[in-house]
């Protein structure tokens, strides 16, 4: 019995220590391989694959070759509540069985938001380099700003992430509307008014997205939707996934006027180009690695069920792996 612990080596925990105790808590015979994918060089990556038994991984794609160089795969553990790089159909076909993690991290991401927007309001990035890189002590060197209890948060996805979000921000006295296809717009639930898509873009001071990414939802973040923008030329939040938005169409967003500022935890691709990205330029966008989701106790349950899911599927308990999704 072998399982494959396995990302893109920009992404890769430093050590793997914590999964490599649990798995071999009761099954000390097990091997536990630990290696990265670089997309330059994935042969190590698939000689370690061709004999595992499981795989835990966040973000790899699971697409036709890795299946067809995994020929005695049973279970792909994801180590994310996300599992769009799953080619689901494929698996099905290959009989390989996947589970996701449903629930780790919804404080975390929700505080980062919160965190994110206070930056941007705040001018923290524009203030830091003021004085560290011009040596100016000048606190009205930029427009002053509104309170947040004067401006208008608007979600768009509003499921465990959203509403804790929404939480957080009515606790600071902000006004939040939202838009889900869940809630009947004009109503009032918990201090969220639900609005059209139009009239959250058209109202906000922020925008922050929280939506999946689906098929429905790629580039959703397009020229057409930032030019609703424009009118409140709001701040602009992803913490969500990086496919949703046209990172083109943000920047004419940004040198347009159309909004004010952006921070991004998330880019189009989880292994960006760095040295020539022009968002990396502006001083008015934030950008982290995928951080939100980030603290000891989001990490602590993240591995503890990644690996529990594999100790139950190959202990014959599948009734306790939590969130089958294929």
């Amino acid at each position: 019995m072998k399982v494959l612990i396995s990302d893109f080596k920009e992404i890769m925990q430093k050590n793997n220590n914590v999964e490599m105790k649990l798995l071999k808590r009761n099954h000390p015979d097990w091997r536990i391989a630990v290696q990265s994918y670089d997309l330059k060089n994935p042969k190590p990556f698939y000689d370690e694959l061709k004999d595992a038994d499981a795989l835990i991984t966040a973000f790899l794609p699971i697409d036709q070759r890795l299946l067809d160089e995994a020929p005695k795969l049973k279970l792909i553990s994801i180590s994310a509540v996300g599992y769009e790089k799953v080619n689901l159909q494929l698996v099905q076909k290959k009989g390989v069985r996947v589970c996701a993690i449903g629930e780790y991290c919804t404080q975390d991401v929700a505080e980062f938001t919160m965190s994110l927007i206070f930056a941007l309001v705040k001018r923290l990035k524009q203030y830091d380099r003021l004085v560290n890189e011009e040596h100016r002590w000048e606190y009205d060197a930029f427009m002053a700003q509104p309170r947040l209890s004067k401006m208008t948060l608007g979600i768009l996805g509003y499921g465990r992430i959203g509403s804790q979000v929404a939480k957080m921000a009515n606790a600071f006295g902000m006004r939040v509307i939202a838009y889900s296809r869940h809630a009947l717009v004009g109503t009032n639930c918990e201090g969220v008014d639900f609005v059209t898509e139009d009239e959250v873009f058209a109202k906000s001071d922020v925008v922050s997205n929280h939506m999946r990414a689906t098929a429905d939802n790629y580039h959703f973040f397009d020229a057409v939707t930032f030019n609703k923008m424009k009118q409140k030329k709001p701040y602009f939040i992803n913490v969500s996934r990086g496919e949703t938005v046209d990172e083109k169409a943000l920047l004419f967003a940004l040198n347009s006027g159309m909004i004010r500022g952006a921070a991004l935890d998330v880019l189009e691709s989880e292994t960006p180009n760095l040295i020539d990205n022009p968002l990396l330029q502006k001083n008015n966008v934030l950008i982290s690695p995928h951080a939100a989701f980030y603290s000891q106790d989001s990490m602590a349950t993240l591995q503890r069920i990644s690996c529990q899911n594999v100790i139950s599927f190959f202990e014959g308990q599948e009734e306790k792996v939590f969130n089958f999704v294929d």
